[in-house]
């Protein structure tokens, strides 16, 4: 059985094990991550800016309700002050804020959207196979809310691309 896989919290800054699912779902997600951020870059040395309209706004405004929730992420975290956690809730949050900026430009982002999405998909995939092997849990929320949540996330990442 999994060890450490409840992080409790503490009085200092921790690493705690994790387990090869978790690990997974990181890396696909860094992928993307790395997509959202290099993406907002582009959008921002083109400088053009002119805010959409029809589906792509619909596509805006999602991804903003996303990364919203990675903003309550943010606290989750700190609360847990576990370090690898953190890091990667601020890189998440980097690249989902940088694919609502360049959704908002109303550029051409080529595949990016469906890229980013898709590999976001995945990894929220991944991590409810983790949440459902390894019992994972966060202090005091029911096992469902968890798998809630990643499942709106799935939904989101899903309308986003079929938009």
């Amino acid at each position: 059985m999994l060890k450490n896989v409840n992080p409790v919290s503490t009085n200092s800054w921790h690493i705690d094990q994790w387990p090869p699912l978790a690990w997974l779902e990181t890396v696909i997600k860094l992928v993307a991550l790395v997509v959202g951020i290099i993406t907002l870059i582009g959008v921002i040395r083109a400088g053009d800016f002119d805010l959409p309209g029809g589906a792509r706004l619909a596509q805006t405004i999602l991804m903003g309700v996303l990364a919203l929730g990675l903003i309550a992420a943010l606290f989750d975290r700190l609360i847990e002050r576990e370090i690898v956690a953190m890091a990667f809730v601020i890189v998440n949050n980097l690249g989902h804020w940088g694919m609502v900026i360049a959704l908002a430009s109303g550029q051409d982002l080529g595949a990016a959207v469906t890229v980013f999405c898709g590999l976001m998909l995945v990894g929220d995939i991944v991590k409810l196979v983790f949440l459902r092997v390894h019992k994972f849990s966060v202090r005091d929320v029911p096992r469902p809310v968890l798998v809630g949540l990643t499942l709106f996330y799935v939904v989101g990442y899903t309308v986003i691309v079929l938009l």
